[in-house]
Order: C-alpha cells, then structure tokens, then sequence
C-alpha cells in the first residue's frame, strides 16, 4: 500500500490517502502485566504495517480499544519480506506526539527516506 501526502508545510495539516492497516491483536499477559507495572489486566499489543515516507501528521491509527485517556506506546521499524522481518536500515523514523481518542489515537509520524518504505508500529495500550 503506496501512501500519498501532499506538502503544505509544518503548520498546515496534510491530505493523507490511506492509513496504517491493524494487523494483529493480543493480550498483555505475564508476571508484570497487572500487579508490579501498574497495568490494567486489559492491557493489549498489536502492530500496523505502512508503506509511506516523509513527515506525516497527523496518523491516524484506528482500533476500538483505546480510550481517550489511554496510555499508548509506539515503537517504528523497517521491515523486508513480511512484517515479522524487521531491520534497522539507513533511514531515520520516529514517532512523536501521540494523542489517544475514544476509538484509536493520532501520531506525528516521520520516515526520512527518498522513497516510501514498508514500516511496522508496534503498539503497548494501557486502557
């Protein structure tokens, strides 16, 4: 999936075309997952895989499960065949500024490569 953005500069919002696609959901589980990290029994992870480039902002990322006043953490990396094959390539990436809503959250998403690239996030809600 090809993204196109069109540069309106930093203070203007860009026209987005798609958006990062879930694909997979578990359950956070383990010794830490409710008692010595104070985390909520229905803590979850999951991923979305991208193809895209350049700076983003807003994402938008949807999933059902995430509340306004979630804790979301997000971790981007690049990945080859399939998204279970990650590497660190030559391309800078970085999240900044998620904003979690009823129903998903926003992220300020930047990929400096020349061309789009398939990257994965990697999602930890805390509900």
């Amino acid at each position: 999936m090809e993204m196109k953005v069109e540069n309106k500069g930093s203070d203007q919002e860009q026209e987005v075309t798609e958006q990062p696609e879930e694909q997979e959901s578990k359950s956070a589980k383990g010794a830490g997952a409710a008692a010595g990290a104070n985390l909520s029994a229905a803590s979850f992870t999951t991923f979305y895989t991208w193809t895209a480039n350049g700076v983003i902002h807003p994402v938008n990322f949807a999933n059902a499960n995430v509340k306004a006043n979630s804790r979301v953490f997000v971790n981007i990396s690049e990945y080859s065949t399939d998204a279970q094959h990650r590497f660190i390539g030559a391309a800078r990436m970085a999240v900044y500024n998620i904003a979690p809503y009823d129903g998903g959250f926003l992220a300020w998403v930047e990929i400096s490569w020349g061309s789009p690239l398939k990257v994965r996030f990697d999602v930890f809600v805390d509900p």
